[in-house]
């Protein structure tokens, strides 16, 4: 797992599947990003790397938008790969923050 700040915007990198195993390890990782940088006002979650979401992968990220969102603060996701992508259709995530495919050059 990864973070970095660009600009004013703060970049989490899991680096593995939201499935639930690792999804307690992961709320913690995203909950201490966000501690850490309280100036930051844009959270963008790296999809890079994710295959798999199940459902309290879900329920991870839903969480994740409405913490940011209870703190006027927003999510985006970027390179997100077709397995994703499908999760966030089924799911609306578009209805409630940006979801961008991955590109042939990232």
């Amino acid at each position: 797992m990864q973070s970095r700040v660009e600009q004013s915007t703060l970049v989490i990198k899991p680096e593995t599947d939201l499935i639930a195993s690792r999804i307690e390890e992961l709320r913690d990782f995203f909950m201490k990003q966000i501690e850490e940088h309280p100036d930051l006002n844009h959270v963008i979650l790296d999809a890079h790397g994710i295959k798999f979401v199940d459902s309290l992968g879900v329920n991870l990220i839903v969480g994740l938008y409405r913490q940011l969102a209870s703190a006027s603060k927003s999510l985006e996701i970027n390179g997100a790969g077709k397995n994703f992508m499908k999760v966030a259709g089924f799911f609306r995530f578009s209805s409630l923050f940006p979801v961008n495919e991955e590109t042939e050059n990232t």
